[in-house]
């Protein structure tokens, strides 16, 4: 098993909608495998098929969704991560002793001399950078709630990026195409799928 994309972990959030509801209007959840399926049908309904000119995908489905994506798999069944959702932010907490060994020695430049009980916090953003494009961005590590330095961060990065070709050269963005005229926006507990418009040809897809 490779290790599993921190970037693809970010995005995580709900995986069953029973997700319990915090102030601000966020959203506490976690990822399961069995997301992949869910998340796909969808990602089919609403960019390729077209059957619904909308939906909704749990954070956590969304999150498994692309980790099999990247070849992030088998998504183990015991992953323990709580992720906060709302609609400017996702935002990942686990300890670093719950974090999977594979996971844990890829980041082992920033992880490797912590106490397992120590708290791991990645905030991400999501951005449309084209009409046929999204990015979901990992801005920030925090660890005990102190900011990794941004140059660290950077160098940590690179190097999941060499790893996974998928995401960009930093490994801290992930960029998904979309079809024309669609939109992808968080939302509390997960993400918003809108389709194109109804007299728009058919076609179209959700990729890496």
């Amino acid at each position: 098993m490779r290790a599993v994309p921190v970037t693809a972990l970010l995005v995580a959030a709900a995986a069953s909608g029973a997700g319990a509801q915090h102030s601000g209007g966020t959203m506490t959840d976690s990822i399961r495998p069995d997301g992949i399926i869910r998340a796909s049908r969808v990602v089919d309904s609403v960019f390729v098929d077209r059957t619904l000119p909308h939906g909704f995908v749990f954070g956590g489905d969304w999150g498994a969704y692309l980790m099999a994506r990247l070849g992030a798999v088998p998504i183990p069944d015991d992953l323990k991560i709580a992720v906060d959702t709302d609609t400017r932010r996702i935002v990942l907490h686990t300890r670093v002793g719950d974090l999977p060994l594979i996971a844990r020695q890829a980041l082992g430049p920033m992880l490797g001399f912590l106490p397992p009980q120590t708290v791991v916090e990645g905030e991400i953003g999501l951005d449309k950078l084209g009409p046929q494009v999204v990015r979901f961005r990992l801005t920030a590590v925090r660890l005990n709630g102190m900011t990794v330095p941004e140059p660290f961060l950077q160098a940590v990065m690179t190097g999941v990026g060499r790893d996974y070709p998928k995401l960009t050269k930093t490994g801290r963005d992930l960029l998904i195409q979309i079809p024309r005229d669609a939109e992808v926006l968080l939302a509390p507990g997960g993400v918003q799928l809108i389709g194109p418009a109804a007299e728009s040809a058919p076609g179209g897809s959700v990729g890496g």
